[in-house]
């Protein structure tokens, strides 16, 4: 690993679409420095480091050859998640890797042990998680201020034109390891199973349809029909997720359908709150009676996951959408998959 400068992590940002939002980030970061980008598309790649005033590679390989880097965002497809993250890790870098953790659950299961054998921290990039709104939720339910947290909620729905990527990786299963549920709903599960206490899943029940993507219809610029390899995912899911304390999660996610307006909402209820995201609200009884208890967030602070991602290499903390933690909720999405490729429940 690269020597720190002053107790800050020496960044290098590999894949430079999302990925400039990382650099970004680490520029800002008090406890980061950028000094590297990767990307094998020469425009992107002089671009980012023109604009950070920063070495450039075109080849991870060699980036991760790099002595001064100390750790790496992996900002790629879902397919190669897994393969650069981990070269990454037997090269000693940390590594933070975009959502989903892989594209399915061989990889991601390979993911984890390369982290733990190496000794190196492997943080998935759950946005929502490091939300003040998420954040503040997550508090009620560690005070007990929820009290048994037996159901949550989630739904993401985009209108037709949503498809994203048609016919690229984004909508070829091989690569992506799914549609929306895994691409979207990802999220949406992630910060509703970590706001409910993690609980252990026992069995899910999936549908998935796929009405527009086949027929060329729900993406915006594409006017043909794709062949079945240039889509082969599905364009809305829907699922049950049930969980060894007894409590159930239900969520859909969609690219594409006939919905008035793109539609979002997260929550959970417990039996002595309840809290939603999107948009925020917390609730409570008092006097026997639902009151409002949400709280203004102006001055409550939470760590970027980029800030923490750092300062877990720095001072030994925990992550909080560690690598280990993160293929819980892969799992789910497989099953899912399974599920409805089954036409039946399944067990996790």
């Amino acid at each position: 690993m690269g020597k720190k400068s002053s107790d800050r992590i020496n960044m290098a940002v590999i894949g430079l679409g999302v990925g400039r939002w990382h650099a970004d980030s680490y520029v800002q970061e008090s406890n980061t420095n950028l000094v590297a980008v990767c990307d094998p598309d020469e425009k992107r790649l002089t671009q980012a480091k023109e604009h950070y005033k920063v070495k450039g590679y075109a080849s991870y390989q060699e980036l991760c050859e790099d002595d001064e880097v100390d750790a790496v965002s992996v900002c790629v497809p879902n397919y190669l998640h897994a393969p650069i993250s981990i070269y990454a890790l037997e090269h000693g870098k940390h590594v933070l890797c975009e959502k989903p953790l892989a594209n399915n659950l061989e990889n991601g299961e390979a993911m984890v042990a390369s982290a733990k054998s190496n000794g190196l921290v492997g943080v998935v990039a759950m946005k929502f998680r490091y939300t003040k709104e998420a954040a503040y939720i997550h508090k009620l339910l560690e005070d007990g201020k929820l009290g048994d947290v037996y159901y949550g909620w989630t739904t993401y729905l985009r209108q037709l034109g949503g498809i994203p990527g048609m016919g690229g990786w984004f909508t070829r299963k091989p690569l992506s390891g799914g549609g929306p549920m895994i691409d979207n709903g990802v999220h949406f599960l992630d910060v509703l199973w970590w706001l409910m206490g993690c609980p252990k899943p026992t069995r899910v029940s999936g549908a998935t349809y796929a009405k527009f993507g086949p027929i060329g219809k729900g993406a915006s610029g594409w006017n043909r029909v794709p062949t079945p390899e240039e889509f082969s995912v599905e364009d809305l899911a829907t699922a049950i997720i049930h969980f060894e304390n007894g409590a159930s999660v239900l969520m859909d996610n969609g690219w594409a359908g006939f919905v008035p307006n793109e539609t979002i909402g997260l929550r959970v209820m417990g039996t002595q709150g309840g809290a939603t995201m999107w948009p925020f609200a917390v609730c409570k009884e008092a006097d026997g009676r639902i009151a409002d208890d949400t709280p203004d967030l102006s001055n409550f602070h939470v760590d970027s996951q980029f800030y923490h991602f750092a300062d877990c290499i720095l001072n030994g903390k925990t992550p909080i959408s560690s690598f280990d933690n993160c293929l819980n909720v892969l799992k789910m999405l497989i099953a899912v998959y399974r599920s409805a490729e089954a036409q039946s429940e399944v067990a996790i």
